[in-house]
């Protein structure tokens, strides 16, 4: 699990990088189902998603939060609590002020 959270941040860090987004921007987090994930998706660029288990997928988002608390201090993220929806199967991660238009 603390690998696969390891490599969840590469890919967001990549994602950051990439379409520079500042400092003002951050990133949001929410465990959802396919169909959430697919309506995010829709609604904003860049996103970061990695499909777990639901059983298991509490304890990928508490290594995830853990890792970019301690070692990513470029990923800004204002708010550390994640929604989560019913049979959730995916964390994704999303800049809310990147809507797509």
């Amino acid at each position: 699990m603390a690998l696969q959270a390891k490599v969840y941040l590469y890919h967001l860090n990549n994602a950051n990088k990439e379409n520079g987004i500042k400092k003002g921007e951050g990133w949001k987090f929410s465990q959802v189902t396919d169909a959430g994930r697919l309506a995010i998706e829709h609604d904003y660029y860049p996103t970061v998603s990695h499909r777990v288990e639901h059983k298991v997928l509490q304890d990928f988002a508490d290594n995830v939060m853990l890792y970019l608390k301690t070692n990513h201090p470029d990923i800004q993220v204002p708010d550390l609590s994640i929604p989560i929806e019913k049979d959730s199967e995916y964390l994704i991660a999303y800049s809310p002020a990147r809507i797509r238009r």
